[in-house]
């Protein structure tokens, strides 16, 4: 224990923040992220919720993490509870636990947390032991992944807030504080007309004989559905507020330029879910950076589209005027030109992003992310001639339609990619290397394919094969390939319902593998099938704002090989705006 605690100090003390929580505020939260503390300090959204939290006077926001690999036998064997970073406080001391839960593969890890901690898993337990005048924690979650569908994880939580952070934490926290020296067990009235917040318990489902909803009735006041909350122009950006060595790319200021996205890619989730596309404004974004770099010399910029948020140019011609160096996530290759590449060169990056996602232009034009071949030559000359050391390349495998002709134009693809960075490099040679990463298509709750089923293990496994044979490292290729079978378990989560929870228990209690659990083929096909059109799916408890008859009609139009433009501001036609 006393190692543990030691390693937490450290940790703390080679933090340098923008945050000073107040210790004595009388309402004690622990904001934790189910995975390593490197992994969820380079989480923009984890940083900010700690930064809205404890800016609320009446809050003391701590945070928690995951053990390292090497560390959680340790926690098992001495039976040790998850200390927080700050007070190094077991998690049960708080008076709210709440997750910060973006990724599927996060949700066991987040109820080992609570079973390390001594807290029951499932809120009924909790609320009867309060009832015995046993004190637990109020236990809650949000996140985009428990947003878009949060049933899975429904039996575990007493509150999931649904959406985006800003317009909800400061109300619910107000409701809390009134509360907070009597009785918080009926959570239904309390947050009474609050959007953006979801009570599990105030739901009850009814299932036919093939395990399929039937029925979903709410207990009033709860409403039949939970809007999803978003965040308004003027409460963005997010911006890093606590730097550490330790973190995933030390190196970076990190700043969200613009949330949601213009794009409409009918597989993505992002692309739907958090509609509308909302940009910074320019000058609270040059006073954010202005921050970051008390802290770090180099920034970098966050969006889903980062050509997409209207004040790029400009803020292109101020970090070449102030000698900024800069790092971006991906690029959209129709967006990239010559200035920007010039600039990502001088700030040293040495590896460029692009998501081709499929070498098929039927595919393409099926997934609603369509670019001219000869656009993509153009701009690898461009990269090729600026000598980036290395090319990646992201592909989706196992989307619908996708026949051997199109498996065999991701090689195809990448070859032409790889000669057309040679010829922008000319005389020179292009030195760098291009990966490929291959990533199972996973059918996501409030996109166009919400209603596809998912390729299976064997196929997959297939195809990769049959890439990996093609491109060869001796070619200038490196190929990487995400786990199939974390793919297929992220989407039984994605697509699942409250009938998980007891396999998710199980998991989180030692009691089952996850290997064990996948061999369980009646399983993955309750919730990898297809879905049938009318069907009530377990994430329509959210009112994501996006309609279902117009993903209806993407999807159809996805079928007839039918493009849909970037959304236009107020168009009113997907019901965002």
């Amino acid at each position: 224990m006393f190692a543990i605690l030691k390693k937490l100090k450290e940790a703390r003390l080679k933090e340098k923040s923008l945050i000073s929580p107040e210790p004595e505020a009388p309402l004690k939260i622990v904001l934790c992220f189910p995975n390593r503390y490197s992994v969820a300090m380079a989480n923009l959204g984890f940083q900010w919720v700690y930064k809205l939290f404890n800016e609320i006077p009446e809050v003391y926001c701590d945070r928690a993490f995951y053990p390292d690999p090497e560390e959680e036998l340790i926690y098992f064997q001495k039976n040790l509870p998850i200390y927080s970073l700050e007070s190094r406080k077991p998690l049960n001391q708080f008076d709210i636990v709440a997750f910060s839960l973006s990724f599927e593969m996060d949700y066991v890890r987040a109820l080992k947390m609570l079973n390390f901690s001594r807290i029951p898993l499932r809120a009924e337990i909790r609320k009867k032991g309060l009832d015995k005048k046993h004190s637990y924690p109020l236990v809650m979650a949000g996140g985009i992944a428990i947003s878009a569908n949060p049933e899975p994880m429904a039996d575990f939580f007493d509150i999931m807030v649904i959406g985006e952070a800003e317009p909800v934490i400061e109300p619910m926290i107000e409701r809390i504080m009134e509360r907070k020296d009597k009785s918080l067990d009926n959570l239904n009235l309390i947050f009474e007309d609050l959007e953006g917040i979801y009570i599990p318990s105030a739901y009850q489902y009814q299932y036919d004989e093939q395990g399929r909803i039937k029925a979903r009735s709410a207990i009033s006041p709860a409403p039949e559905q939970v809007l999803r909350v978003q965040a308004h122009t003027h409460q963005l950006p997010a911006y890093q507020v606590i730097f550490t060595p330790e973190m995933e790319f030390p190196e970076l200021g990190l700043i969200e330029l613009a949330r949601g996205c213009k794009r409409a890619c009918r597989f993505c989730l992002a692309g739907y879910f958090t509609r509308p596309f909302r940009s910074a404004s320019y000058p609270k974004v040059i006073q954010a950076i202005e921050k970051l770099l008390s802290y770090r010399s180099q920034l970098g910029l966050i969006s889903a589209v980062i050509s997409d948020w209207e004040g790029f140019p400009a803020l292109l011609d101020y970090l070449e005027r102030e000698r900024i160096p800069f790092s971006v996530s991906s690029l959209r290759i129709e967006a990239v030109n010559q200035k920007l590449l010039e600039l990502l060169k001088k700030s040293n990056n040495k590896t460029i992003t692009f998501a081709p996602e499929t070498g098929s232009k039927a595919l393409q034009r099926y997934i609603n992310k369509e670019v001219n071949f000869s656009k993509i030559a153009q701009v690898m000359k461009m990269v090729g001639a600026y000598q980036f050391e290395k090319v990646k390349l992201y592909y989706l495998l196992g989307l619908p339609g996708e026949d051997e002709l199109a498996v065999e134009e991701i090689p195809i693809s990448a070859r032409r990619i790889q000669t057309a960075l040679q010829m922008g490099a000319g005389k020179k040679r292009y030195p760098g290397i291009v990966e490929i990463t291959l990533s199972p298509f996973v059918p996501k709750p409030w996109t166009a394919f919400q209603w596809l089923k998912m390729a299976d293990e064997k196929e997959l496994m297939e195809k990769i094969k049959r890439i990996k044979v093609q491109l060869k490292p001796g070619q200038g290729f490196e190929i990487k390939s995400d786990s199939i079978r974390e793919a297929i378990f992220q989407g039984v989560i994605a697509r699942g319902d409250r009938n998980l929870s007891n396999w998710l228990e199980k998991l989180a209690l030692n009691q089952i593998s996850l290997s064990q659990l996948l061999k369980n083929q009646a399983l993955i096909t309750q919730y990898l099938r297809e879905r049938d059109p009318e069907e009530i799916f377990p994430w329509d408890i959210v009112d994501p704002r996006v309609k279902r008859e117009y993903l209806w009609k993407e999807f159809n139009k996805a079928k007839q090989g039918k493009i849909t433009p970037p959304c236009r501001e107020n168009c009113k036609e997907c019901g965002a705006c």
